[in-house]
């Protein structure tokens, strides 16, 4: 390489350094109301320990009052600081002077501080993807009794007509899985809402700090223990993010459904066409495109989840960065899934549902031949693995002969039977079309979790009172968090005021 061609590669080191610096202070900034918070807990403890007087206090504590009210873009950048805090401590410093505002970062380091943000972060995003779940859930709730008696086809190995069920069965199917997630993230925010403050770089800290106080103060629930552990665990965000991923492996499995029914060929429902795309040639496309967004938001965070446990593996108790990195990816997922969430709910509660065509594709696919087998147990006296050979037959000849299953009568049966098990079956026309029958087949699934409207409405009841209880216990840990953060807004404007 000549030195003219080495010259064009001159500096690209320090683009690549300088986008990395940028990418970071960006991930600070959605994290900038946390950072504050943090600052404002730790300089109250101090003065309450009398580490700082409460002179020193206030005056870092309006300067940081200062910073909340102009934003963090305020802060500005500084050559060699890769990050806000960096930069934020130095705009303090110059604002007040080395003297108090080099206090600030007493008795901590950016080891605790940074994980005490993105876990302050984290539990913030917990909550927000319970709220959205919350919302989805009580969509489905509301359109499960909407089509409690829309009955549709069940599926099973993807595209095979299994039993007839409702399209009210098929939601409190997605609301339960949806429960077990809210369930996760639940536990998630439990594990997460543990403070790493004090633990500074890895050994504490040599002044007398108060952990439990600034805990309190940023409504954590109590503490990480072991300082080591305090500065370098990342469970937190593998455990959220893992809640995440299968919440939208859920939702990944409901849109396959809704793509399936929205086929031509199939016809029982389609998107409103908020959701859908156009085509640049072909006049008669609408395209589902929001659910394929829905799809990929799930492709992508399975990767991102993957990076995520791939980044750490082996690595040492301690903090870096690729840590750093790991809670990255955990932002990045939380945003996508929360916003999948919400497109959801918009999608089922705007779904347009074609009910006489779902019945009829019911009716077409041969998914009452379970029913049909055990009519023969119940009024023939069969055993069921007699009567299920006897309709594998019948189903055999009406596909090889092109009868409907509505066309198959007592002539048939007795074929059927005469050839599986050389007998005559003699069944009569009214048992064989009630046992045919899409609508007769729902209501004879009476029993708990059937499809029955009847039990899909004991669901729904269920569903809304298992709602209202989850839905208060994310609501207790926001008020929570809420009520710690007016209380350090308040011992906070005590001390400004008396600066």
């Amino acid at each position: 390489m000549t030195e003219l061609e080495r010259d064009a590669y001159a500096g690209r080191d320090m683009v690549i350094l300088d986008r990395h610096t940028a990418d970071t202070i960006a991930e600070d900034e959605l994290s900038f109301p946390m950072q504050l918070e943090n600052h404002r807990a730790h300089v109250i403890m101090l003065a309450e320990q009398g580490i700082l007087t409460r002179a020193e206090a206030g005056k870092l504590l309006a300067a940081l009052k200062k910073l909340q009210e102009a934003g963090p873009e305020t802060v500005g950048r500084r050559p060699g600081l890769t990050d806000l805090f960096s930069n934020l401590e130095e705009w303090i410093i110059e604002e007040i002077g080395l003297e108090v505002g080099g206090k600030l970062h007493t008795g901590r380091s950016r080891n605790d501080m940074n994980l005490t943000i993105e876990r302050m972060y984290t539990r913030k995003t917990l909550l927000d993807m319970c709220e959205a779940v919350s919302f989805l859930m009580d969509t489905l709730l509301r359109q499960a009794r909407l089509h409690k008696q829309t009955v549709i086809p069940g599926y099973t190995h993807h595209s095979q007509h299994a039993q007839p069920v409702t399209l009210g069965h098929f939601y409190l199917c997605a609301f339960e899985n949806f429960e077990r997630d809210m369930e996760r993230l639940l536990a998630a925010y439990d594990h997460t809402n543990l403070s790493p403050m004090g633990g500074a770089a890895i050994a504490t800290t040599g002044f007398p700090i108060n952990r439990e106080r600034v805990a309190r103060l940023l409504g954590f629930d109590g503490l990480l223990v072991n300082s080591m552990n305090a500065t370098s665990s990342l469970d937190f965000a593998y455990e959220s993010a893992c809640a995440m991923c299968i919440f939208i492996q859920n939702v990944g499995r409901m849109a396959e459904s809704l793509l399936l029914w929205n086929m031509g060929e199939v016809g029982i429902s389609r998107l409103d066409l908020k959701y859908c795309s156009y085509s640049t040639i072909m006049p008669q496309k609408r395209n589902p495109v929001a659910l394929e967004t829905l799809r990929y938001s799930g492709e992508w965070s399975y990767g991102a989840l993957s990076t995520m446990f791939n980044t750490m593996k082996a690595y040492t108790p301690g903090n870096g960065r690729e840590p750093g990195f790991v809670v990255s990816l955990y932002m990045e997922i939380a945003q996508r899934v929360i916003d999948s969430a919400y497109l959801l709910e918009g999608i089922v509660r705007t779904l347009e549902v074609d009910q006489q065509r779902a019945l009829e594709v019911t009716r077409a696919g041969f998914s009452t031949m379970t029913e049909l087998a055990d009519e023969m147990v119940r009024s023939l006296g069969l055993s069921f693995s007699a009567a299920k050979k006897c309709v594998g037959k019948l189903v055999q000849i009406a596909h090889d002969e092109h009868i409907p299953c509505q066309a198959i009568d007592s002539a048939l049966v007795r074929r059927a039977g005469q050839e599986v098990l050389g007998m005559d079956l003699e069944m009569p026309e009214e048992l064989i079309r009630g046992a045919l029958d899409p609508v007769e087949n729902v209501k004879r699934r009476n029993i708990v979790g059937g499809p029955s409207p009847d039990r899909v409405e004991e669901m729904i009841t269920r569903g809304e009172a298992r709602l209202e209880e989850l839905s208060s216990r994310w609501k207790e840990r926001r008020d929570a968090l809420e009520a710690a953060s007016a209380l350090l807004d308040g011992l906070a404007g005590q001390y400004v005021e008396e600066e």
